[in-house]
């Protein structure tokens, strides 16, 4: 998949998604008969609030996430060159940009906030909150998860604090947090017990701190829980997370925790819409308020080697898969490994395609079929083009089906570092 390695800008869809479906003769949806068209919000070289100018919107190794809510806010994370600080996470409300924390700032609890290119993706909800992951100087604690909200930061989580649920075990590292409406945080997070570590899931609630789920847990299919991917969370603070499972049953699957009770949603070795079975999941999951899951997976058995799926109370379905007509010509060739989802079931999701003037493209399904929303060669605002998605492309949606997703320049450097917006076309 021809991904360029430099991360360099943000595009956010807001509002509804402009895309009209043209109809084959069999009645069918077709290929987008509309492509949105693309804004410029915000550039590299622009002032970043606070001093400085904007460099660059994500970490070379990392996928690059600008989360989006209802709101059609926008939290991303960016470098900042000649500032009084280094880098720092923001807020984009429209053309407003404010700063949500950065390096240098006061950490709740002492010292100060020292770093957040080692975990830069934030997570946002629909009341403007951002939560996130940071190193600390100075203080008690070397790391933690923190929510901003209302002019000020509260810390949810820090290394060096008891875990819960784990008898001596104190938290070493947290990572992947997680948000929904009413405050909750899901997160990942390493334990030590003595000399041994171990992997759990927490939630973060009015309750206070819980266990999730931890390495050495019972599934519940057989076996015990060995590995943990990012969880995903919806309102009613249901936990939903794809993992690995040691023993002779399922050796993993999607599974989701509810006050306390834990099911597997789906498990490797589950049938598949499109034949065969299901061999492997997705690291990382979404979910809506309505029980949906969006996954992609990798299959066995099957005509298609990977595809796309969304499973919920009237079972799995497909989605896209590989080697089917993409819009815009060509076929799907392998798919992003991060789909997104909204409260409708629409899914968005990256791909590759063969055949087609683009290699990379972004799509969007709905009940009406699937649509390209932007891929590599479209124009950009001023001049020139979309040239690269990035290393690891991902997409993001709010519950309203608004997008967010990366632009980057090519490895040689052609294409603009820059933020983008993707408006309705005029009709």
């Amino acid at each position: 998949m021809p991904f360029a390695p430099r991360a360099a800008a943000l595009v956010v869809a807001v509002g509804a998604l402009p895309i009209v479906l043209a109809m084959t003769p069999g009645g069918r949806p077709g290929h987008a008969a509309e492509v949105p068209a693309i804004t410029r919000v915000v550039a590299a070289g622009q002032p970043a609030p606070g001093g400085g100018s904007f460099e660059h919107f994500g970490v070379e190794s990392l996928p690059i996430v600008a989360p989006v809510n209802a709101r059609g806010q926008v939290a991303f994370y960016a470098s900042v060159l000649r500032g009084r600080v280094g880098e720092g996470l923001y807020l984009a409300s429209g053309s407003r940009i404010v700063r949500v924390a950065a390096d240098g700032d006061a950490a709740p609890g002492g010292g100060t906030l020292s770093g957040f290119s080692r975990h830069p993706v934030p997570a946002l909800n629909d009341a403007g909150a951002v939560v996130f992951v940071a190193a600390v100087s100075g203080g008690r604690t070397v790391e933690g998860i923190f929510v901003a909200a209302g002019g000020r930061v509260r810390p949810v989580a820090v290394a060096g604090s008891a875990a819960p649920g784990i008898a001596s075990g104190t938290l070493a590292a947290v990572d992947a947090p997680a948000l929904n409406n009413r405050g909750d945080v899901a997160f990942l997070a390493t334990v030590r017990r003595g000399r041994d570590s171990i992997e759990a899931v927490c939630l973060a609630s009015a309750r206070g701190l819980a266990k999730v789920v931890a390495q050495g847990d019972a599934a519940p299919a057989g076996g015990t829980f060995a590995g943990f991917g990012p969880p995903a969370l919806d309102a009613g603070a249901r936990v939903v997370y794809a993992a690995v499972v040691d023993g002779p049953a399922v050796p993993g699957g999607i599974f989701a925790t509810e006050a306390g009770q834990t099911r597997m949603v789906l498990g490797a070795g589950d049938d598949t819409p499109v034949g065969g079975i299901f061999a492997k999941f997705s690291e990382r999951v979404a979910v809506n308020d309505r029980g949906a899951v969006a996954f992609t997976a990798v299959l066995n058995g099957a005509a298609a080697r990977e595809g796309v799926f969304l499973v919920d109370r009237a079972g799995v379905r497909k989605i896209a898969a590989a080697g089917e007509a993409a819009p815009g010509g060509g076929v799907f060739a392998h798919f992003g490994a991060w789909p997104a989802l909204a409260a409708d079931g629409t899914v968005a999701f990256t791909a590759s395609v063969d055949g087609a003037r683009s290699d990379v493209a972004i799509f969007v399904a709905t009940a009406a079929g699937i649509a390209r929303l932007v891929s590599q060669g479209d124009a950009l605002p001023g001049g020139g083009t979309l040239l690269s998605f990035g290393l690891h492309p991902v997409v993001s949606m709010a519950p309203t089906g608004a997008v967010t997703f990366t632009t980057v320049p090519t490895a040689t450097g052609q294409g603009s570092e820059a933020l983008f917006s993707v408006s309705p076309s005029a009709r």
